[in-house]
């Protein structure tokens, strides 16, 4: 291929009508909006003179305007970096495991954007560019039909620029790690140590990140597990890959060691058909592997401290020590046999010291959801392990008394076993002696002690949170029941006294004396009294008066009259509070006097009216008066009032519609006063 050179814009005009691009976005890479029509039919060839057009420089407003959106979006980037938290943490990794449609369209534009101005060409280029397979487009489609598409874009691209297709796939790689390392540069720098604790610490945190949102881990999860090799390499088993992550794990491996620890890595595919050798679903077992290789230094793996033993005879501490000191750890070998157990699972499963046990007659892996093979436990080593004690194994029949421990499995080759570190799954005090065991038999060392204080704390408090919340609810009920009570004292001195003075009372003030010029005055009378006291028990009475009285009060709520023997008058009055701590509302005045005997001078069942009273009352319409004789007035009597007394009827039949002159002209107050019934009526 010849080298002749073509400009950016030169390369835009070779596949304009491959791409589908609008005005707005001239002066964007035209590889960036890469999108392969196939409805549409190659254009021709571009001619010499618009090559020649093409080749005219940009203007100087598209560097800047380009230069401030660079600064703009690493200013962005700088302050995602400085927000470190469980949310950026989680999004970072999901970043590099689990991409969005728009991280993926994102990578694949910068990734053309970085060949842009390396185009290379003559007319056969543009044959070759022409030729290529319309059926190759991008959308946002998921599984292996999104991988094809990229993949087939980055094919067609190869193809044009005459570049390996490996070349472009580790280029989408790096810029894939590139858009996630910029995101939350400090988190990932904080995954790991090495390359090797980088890939191993996802696990972990995709782990804690499922079980921060009630999720589980399903046979399908990813994982990863890189592994030292004897030579000094590293191998990366990356287990049910994302299709797209897969794709770009080559550069993503070189771009991690470059950018975090400033290794310089070779990384080759290779398969391994091993990984799958125990009979399980392929696509539930899928896995890529990576060989990593250090180009410069042989640093890549982890330097053993100078000075430090390798020989098993050297370790200085004895396997009952050992025991006590991690009384939650096992180990077992290749064919899944107990070799070793802690005290605090000895004493949970309840056997011999010399019993010879299998893994699988005791305990069951609860996560990940791998069999319980010493195979598949080698290839989960970067994960962490849930296993749960098996009820038949603890001698018990209840599953609730069976114990969940999670830890770590470490692969142990100089007995080429697998050890198990962990710690039991209880916060509470009550859950742990359940099962069998003791404060004492958790390590001081084991943060699980203190989850099990701060949970007894935590439900102290909570105890004593709902104390108070009972007491709280006790007083409102209370403070509702003194309000009732309240409201019952506020009614009757509102039923006893007039509501002003019923309300200085309540708030302890003084009630000053009151004068009233016209008031109507109520006095009535039980007729035979003595004889019906005489003749009932004192029962009966007070059961009579309270009747009597209780329907009076209810036919005066409606302003009308009760006969018995009942005498009325009208005129001023003083009235006022008398006593203190039994108070009493008292009217004082001739007019009281007169009023009390206008009643006595009342026949049985009859209500005798003063003229007073018969003047204010003489045109409603709902009354009858009968007249009665001016000596029939009481003894002291003003002479001056003109007029005589009457009796009080109630008219019978029906009422004329036009209204009465106590709703349009008189104005009333009532007052109920024991055995008085007053009215202040004013004309």
């Amino acid at each position: 291929m010849s080298g002749r050179k073509i400009s950016s814009e030169s390369f835009s005009s070779l596949g304009s009508d491959y791409l589908e691009t609008s005005p707005e976005e001239e002066g964007e890479c035209p590889l960036s909006k890469l999108c392969w029509n196939g409805s549409r039919s190659p254009p021709g060839l571009y001619s010499t003179r618009a090559a020649a057009k093409a080749t005219t420089p940009a203007p100087a407003a598209a560097p800047a305007a380009a230069a401030a959106a660079a600064a703009a979006a690493g200013s962005k980037r700088l302050q995602r970096r400085r927000r470190v938290n469980l949310d950026s943490l989680g999004e970072s990794i999901s970043l590099l495991t689990a991409p969005s449609p728009q991280t993926i369209q994102l990578t694949l534009q910068r990734t053309l954007q970085y060949y842009e101005h390396q185009v290379i060409g003559y007319r056969d280029a543009e044959k070759n560019f022409h030729n290529i397979p319309n059926r190759c487009s991008y959308a946002d489609h998921s599984n292996k039909e999104e991988i094809e598409d990229v993949s087939g874009i980055l094919q067609c691209t190869a193809n044009v620029l005459g570049l390996k297709f490996q070349e472009i796939q580790e280029r989408f790689g790096e810029e894939f790690f590139k858009i996630c390392f910029d995101e939350n540069e400090r988190v990932l720098r904080a995954v790991g140590g090495t390359l090797q604790d980088f890939f191993n610490g996802f696990d972990a945190l995709l782990e804690h990140i499922r079980t921060s949102f009630g999720k589980q881990a399903t046979l399908e999860s990813p994982s990863f597990l890189c592994k030292e090799l004897p030579e000094g390499t590293l191998m990366l088993h990356y287990f049910h890959p994302h299709h797209t992550v897969g794709f770009a794990m080559l550069g993503m491996i070189k771009a991690a060691g470059k950018r975090i620890y400033h290794l310089n890595v070779e990384v080759e595919q290779i398969e391994n058909e091993k990984l799958c050798s125990d009979g399980s679903n392929p696509r539930n077992c899928s896995c890529l592997s990576f060989l990593i290789k250090e180009c410069e230094t042989i640093h890549i793996t982890k330097n053993i401290p100078q000075g430090t033993s390798q020989v098993p005879a050297d370790l200085r501490i004895s396997i009952n020590t050992f025991c006590r000191a991690f009384p939650f750890h096992l180990m077992f070998d290749p064919n899944m046999t107990v070799l070793q157990l802690g005290e605090g699972l000895r004493k949970q499963l309840r056997c011999d010291t010399y019993k010879v046990l299998k893994f699988e007659d005791c305990f069951e892996i609860v996560s990940p959801k791998v069999n319980a093979t010493f195979e598949r436990v080698l290839l989960r080593l970067s994960t962490p392990f849930v296993i749960r004690t098996k009820p038949e194994a603890s001698g018990t029949e209840n599953k609730d008394k069976v114990m969940e421990i999670k830890g770590q499995m470490i692969h142990v080759p100089e007995s080429n076993a697998i050890l198990f570190l962990g710690s039991p799954c209880v916060d509470k005090l009550d859950e742990l002696m359940g099962r069998g065991l003791h404060l004492s038999d958790i390590p001081i060392h084991d943060a699980t002690r203190d989850v099990i204080l701060v949970g007894e704390q935590a439900k102290a408090q909570d105890g004593l949170k709902k104390r108070m919340d009972k007491l709280k609810a006790t007083l409102e009920r209370t403070h509702q029941a003194l309000e009732e009570e309240k409201k019952k004292t506020v009614d009757l001195l509102y039923s006893i006294f007039p509501g002003d003075v019923a309300q200085q009372l309540w708030q302890g003030q003084q009630v000053q004396a009151r004068k009233f010029d016209d008031v109507t005055m109520l006095f009535s009378d039980i007729v035979g009294f003595t004889a019906i006291c005489a003749q009932c028990t004192p029962m009966q009475v007070i059961s009579m008066l309270n009747e009597l009285y209780t329907r009076f009060d209810h036919q005066c709520g409606f302003l009308d009259i009760y006969k018995m023997r009942i005498g009325i008058h009208s005129g001023s009055v003083l009235a006022g509070v008398v006593g203190v701590r039994m108070p009493r509302y008292c009217l004082f005045g001739n007019n009281v006097t007169l009023a009390s005997k206008f009643e006595s001078g009342s026949h049985p069942r009859r209500i005798n009216v003063s003229p007073t009273t018969y003047q204010l009352l003489k045109r409603e319409d709902s009354f009858t008066f009968i007249p009665r004789s001016r000596e029939e007035l009481p003894d002291n009597f003003p002479k001056e009032i003109p007029g005589i007394c009457y009796f009080l009827e109630v008219r019978t039949g029906p009422k004329p519609p036009k209204p009465s002159l106590s709703s349009s002209r008189i104005k009333k107050i009532s007052y109920n006063i024991g055995t008085m019934f007053l009215r202040e009526t004013s004309l």
